[in-house]
């Protein structure tokens, strides 16, 4: 894994001189932050801090407006440390306001947005709406019907299919490129019957991985792009087409509720009591143990308002002591030495009514990079 640059050391030294004598400041809302928290110094270092080395903090968010500079619904309203963010709505028909508060976080604040959705029939989130909303005026017999017959699949044609399958690819490139995010995470979850269709199948990812290959021509890393592509839910079950780890950037797990290391442990290496089987199983001879482990997000749900408000559910790790997930989340350490790639949360908007906001996430944040702690409060 990459040192953390001269620059950064540099820009990190600045800021302790900085902010020397202002630790009350993570008890402060955002919108009272002292003027230098948002000097072009500071910026600069939350930048390079964000490209350098280090454990990412991700969320799903939604309910996004853009109104208002810290609040609920703007994205410059989240931490400021906060590396990778996933909106699983509101990603299109963007107003000015979404157009100002994207365009600020990504260029200001170095924050990825990408845009989450949920995969399980060629076309899904990104049919042109006219398509559905006169299909029986257009002679077909069902939604699903007439978007096949706009994509072009065709299950008795393998050819027709295939290009279908990577038109719909290009499209969801094209759609993040036209709006300016920084990538795509996809939700793959063929285990869950309402998300199983004709591209996504149990046990089946032939079509699938014709998905991928065309995708990562335009994003994650082969395509040398620089947007990432993401894969959240089940990406351990891909398990007859391991080589389409190559193309993703992150392994998402939505670790919800643990309550331990070893569950974790399971998730990740496999083993005797794991989810299924875990990432280490599909992707590890493919990848090398490091990189899957340096690739893997753990996420808790925040959907309830208990678990956002006390960060998380009751969680042992392995060494007895007792904490909320999210912390626990934090502070795990694979058993095999690697560095995880991070953490994150379902619901990130779900935390603004802490004081400061997001206060879980920060302290996750600040456990998994305490060098950078100075930058980290906000």
């Amino acid at each position: 894994m990459k040192k953390i640059s001269l620059l950064y050391t540099l820009c990190l030294s600045l800021l302790t001189s900085i902010f020397v004598g202002c630790s009350d400041w993570t008890d402060m809302e955002a919108k009272s932050f002292p003027e230098e928290v948002t000097s072009d110094e500071y910026y600069a270092a939350l930048r390079a801090y964000k490209q350098s080395d280090h454990q990412v903090s991700f969320g799903w968010y939604g309910g996004w407006t853009g109104d208002g500079a810290y609040m609920k619904n703007s994205l410059a309203g989240l931490p400021d440390s906060l590396d990778i963010v996933s909106l699983w709505n509101n990603s299109k028909n963007l107003t000015e306001k979404q157009k100002k508060d994207l365009a600020f976080v990504q260029q200001v604040k170095g924050t990825k947005v990408v845009v989450c959705q949920i995969i399980g029939n060629v076309g899904d989130g990104f049919t042109p709406s006219y398509v559905t909303d006169k299909w029986e005026e257009n002679g077909y017999g069902s939604d699903r019907e007439a978007i096949n017959a706009f994509w072009g699949f065709d299950e008795t044609n393998q050819e027709a299919m295939e290009a279908a399958i990577r038109k719909y690819a290009r499209a969801v490139a094209d759609t993040i490129n036209y709006y300016g995010y920084d990538g795509f995470d996809i939700d793959y979850e063929p285990n869950a019957g309402p998300y199983v269709g004709n591209l996504v199948m149990s046990g089946n990812n032939s079509r699938f991985a014709i998905f991928l290959e065309e995708l990562s021509k335009y994003l994650g890393p082969k395509s040398g792009t620089g947007k990432l592509l993401m894969i959240d839910g089940e990406p351990q079950s891909i398990t007859d087409q391991p080589q389409v780890g190559h193309y993703f950037d992150y392994f998402v797990i939505q670790a919800y509720n643990p309550g331990s290391d070893s569950n974790l442990d399971g998730r990740l290496l496999g083993g005797p009591g794991a989810y299924r089987c875990g990432l280490m199983e599909t992707f590890g001879k493919e990848l090398g143990e490091e990189r899957v482990t340096n690739m893997t997000i753990m996420t808790e749900n925040f959907e309830a308002v208990d678990a956002a408000m006390n960060g998380g559910y009751s969680y042992r790790d392995r060494y007895g002591n007792s904490m909320l997930s999210l912390e626990g989340m934090a502070r795990w350490k694979p058993t095999n030495g690697f560095n995880k790639g991070g953490v994150g949360v379902y619901h990130l908007e779900a935390e603004f009514g802490t004081t400061p906001e997001c206060k879980n996430m920060r302290k996750a944040i600040q456990i998994m990079n305490p060098s950078s702690h100075s930058l980290l409060k906000y």
